[in-house]
């Protein structure tokens, strides 16, 4: 090359050994360029004008013959960077073997280049980390580009989709195909460029997905359709979550309106339930107004107030108001109605929240009635009661409690009501809130102090008031139990002297009863007929008995009822001891367990077990020297069953008690009809006699002693 030409070329050219790489030349365009001197051009190599890390790639630049340009980067003595076009050859240098190379400056194509790429990838990382699936379609809307979230959305491969239009894929039902049919056509038709709707489709597992789909047209000069590129994002989520909150919406227990303005423009069933209407169109489009009375509670006019809350409401201060509607039948409900203002696509809204309080105020007025009639119940109550928070502070008291202690409730109020009127000392009762109490009511019988220091005897009841297991409150009844109590203190000093003389009276008698068996006795020793001193010796034995009858009951802590089995053993001993030796050989066998009679029927009783007895010693064992009696007394539930029967000789064929004209029989029966009971006579292997009567109850004394006590 021409020297002159070399210096004078616009773009940088330099002379390199191909050996050592050295700089042997370089013209004044590389000179400013790099901004070396010629001087110090010629101490450097071609490696020093290259970034230390771009190396590798001069190598590839300079290689044997390589006329095509390459990009490398270079920098200048003062370290500018630059990207730069190297092209080279083989050039003879002053006999030796070098090589020429022409530079082009490029920064500005490679820099421009690079924002492009950069620009290029950064789109295709958002299209690739998009939540949208993208998916380009041709002319003929047939795919021509799936992207990874339409595969992700969809479940198809791009393999599977190329070359399919979007009648391919399968949908919820024939209305998303045909919407889609619809929107396909708009494009095709020029009819719009831009789309935006909704479809439920079937993904490749068959699984409905909700898809919000953006499409937008590109057309060429001509406006023929050139492509078409869509997003769509999955909705399944928030549509489900958006049907869930409309259940949610229809089924609320309150109702829900949404206004634009005054008009209602959406509302949910409980709005027709308050309203009485049975459709929606009835609701929508009229305003709260046209569901109000002329006038409301207070006399203002349902429609300013009505404005003014709703403007107020738009303007950013929630209202809350208690509202009388009026249904659509005429007639009015009390409402409580919350408005708060909402925005919705750039747009104003109210949403109005309606509750109905008729069942509210029927459970308050019902609340307010019960209050006030256990408020006069408490304070007209016959007994004294107070009412006392958890510390067993007075809150209350009625008007008894003042007539019983003489305190007024003002004298009360707020003090602890043990410390005014319970006795020092008095540890009996329990505390309020203490343990016991809590437990429940308790009743019990306390001494308490008036006003005046008069002591009173006292029915206390304390009745705890539990809410959420915790005591808040508690009420003390005080019943005066002072009157009541002198009475059965005298009471009990009378049955005690009634006692005293009862156990006088029953020895007393028994006493004359012994003295009357004496005499009968005595005179049975001065009369030598046989026949006589039998009849004697009955007489004495009956006596006997009847005296046996009064000793155990003076001998009883209970005058009401004698232990038969005692009685009967005693009996039979006093008969053994009366009738003569020739009848001791007789055996006895007694059974009556717990039975108890009182002395109405324990006297008959008495004296009819000695005649059956004395009857059977007599006449059951005539020729024999040995014998056995059964005497048997039993009870179930309240029929008494008595039983003597022997193993003698029995009776004769033809007996029959009533035909008996002896003392002693007429007497058994007797005796029976008096106890009210039924006799039986049997005479199969012995004679047995069965007496079955009702057992009465404590004699009319005893009662009213027992109803006292429980008084």
């Amino acid at each position: 090359m021409d020297q002159f030409l070399f210096d004078v070329n616009p773009n940088p050219i330099l002379i390199y050994e191909k050996g050592t790489l050295q700089i042997l030349s370089a013209n004044k365009s590389f000179q400013k360029k790099y901004e070396y001197s010629r001087d110090e051009l010629t101490s450097l190599t071609i490696e020093d004008i290259r970034l230390a890390d771009r190396k590798e790639e001069l190598y590839k630049a300079l290689e044997n013959n390589n006329r095509e340009p390459k990009s490398v980067h270079h920098q200048s003595k003062n370290g500018e960077s630059f990207y730069v076009n190297l092209s080279s050859h083989d050039f003879n240098y002053e006999d030796k073997e070098a090589r020429m190379v022409f530079i082009h400056d490029v920064t500005d194509r490679v820099i421009a280049e690079n924002r492009a790429k950069s620009a290029f990838d950064e789109l295709n990382h958002h299209v690739k980390e998009s939540p949208l699936a993208m998916i380009k379609w041709d002319a003929d809307f047939k795919v021509i580009k799936w992207s990874q979230r339409s595969r992700e959305i969809m479940g198809y491969t791009e393999e599977q989709v190329i070359g399919k239009t979007p009648l391919f894929f399968r949908y919820k039902d024939a209305e998303d195909r045909a919407v889609v049919e619809q929107k396909i056509e708009e494009i095709k038709s020029a009819k719009t460029d831009k789309v935006v709707f909704n479809t439920r489709m079937l993904n490749n597992e068959g699984e409905v997905i909700y898809l919000r789909v953006h499409g937008s047209a590109l057309r060429d000069e001509e406006g023929e359709l050139v492509s078409v590129l869509t997003f769509m994002e999955n909705i399944t989520e928030v549509m489900k979550t958006k049907h869930k909150y409309q259940r949610l919406f229809e089924n609320a227990n309150d109702g829900f309106l949404l206004l634009s303005g005054e008009e209602f423009i959406e509302c949910n069933k409980e709005i027709l339930n308050i309203y009485g209407c049975s459709t929606k169109e009835e609701v929508l489009g009229k305003s709260l107004e046209q569901f109000s009375p002329d006038r409301q509670p207070d006399n203002q006019k349902s429609k300013v107030q009505a404005r003014n809350k709703v403007n107020e409401a738009l303007a950013g201060h929630p209202q809350v108001f208690e509202w009388q509607h009026q249904k659509k039948d005429g007639s009015l409900v009390s409402t409580e109605v919350s408005l708060n203002k909402m925005e919705l696509g750039g747009e104003k809204y109210v949403q109005a929240i309606v509750r109905d309080l008729t069942e509210q105020k029927k459970a308050k007025e019902k609340i307010r009635r019960h209050e006030e009639m256990f408020h006069k119940l408490f304070l007209n109550a016959p007994s004294a009661m107070v009412m006392v928070d958890s510390e067993n502070r007075v809150k209350m008291t009625n008007q008894s409690f003042e007539k019983l202690f003489g305190f007024k409730e003002e004298e009360l109020l707020g003090r602890d009501i043990d410390a005014i009127i319970v006795p020092e000392g008095d540890s009996e009762v329990p505390r309020f809130p203490g343990k016991r109490f809590v437990e429940g009511r308790f009743f019990e019988d306390v001494i308490r102090y008036t006003k005046g220091g008069e002591a009173k005897d006292i029915l206390l009841a304390a009745i705890p008031v539990i809410l959420d297991g915790e005591p808040i409150a508690g009420f003390g009844i005080y019943i005066d139990m002072t009157e009541r109590k002198e009475n059965e203190r005298k009471l009990q000093q009378s049955v005690k002297e009634k006692q005293v003389l009862l156990e006088e009276i029953h020895h007393r008698v028994k006493n004359n009863l012994a003295i009357i068996s004496g005499f009968l006795q005595l005179q049975a020793f001065e009369i030598e007929d046989t026949k006589t001193k039998e009849v004697l010796s009955d007489s004495q034995l009956r006596i006997q008995s009847i005296a046996i009858v009064h000793e155990m009951l003076y001998q009883s802590d209970d005058f009401a009822d004698i232990s038969f089995e005692t009685y009967v053993k005693r009996l039979i001993k006093t008969v053994e001891q009366t009738l003569p030796l020739d009848y001791q050989h007789i055996d006895i066998e007694i059974s009556a367990p717990d039975v108890a009679l009182d002395i109405n029927q324990a006297i008959p009783c008495a004296i009819l077990i000695n005649e059956l007895v004395t009857n059977a010693y007599k006449h059951a064992f005539k020729g024999r020297k040995t014998g056995k009696i059964w005497i048997s007394l039993e009870q179930n539930a309240d029929l008494i069953n008595l039983e003597v029967r022997d193993d003698g000789v029995g009776l004769p064929d033809d007996f029959n008690i009533s035909d008996q004209n002896s003392i002693g029989m007429n007497l058994i029966q007797t005796l029976t009809q008096q106890l009210d009971g039924n006799l039986s006579v049997d005479s199969k292997d012995g004679s047995s006699f069965k007496v079955c009567f009702q057992k009465t109850n404590r004699n009319e004394e005893h009662q009213l002693a027992e109803i006292a006590e429980e008084e």
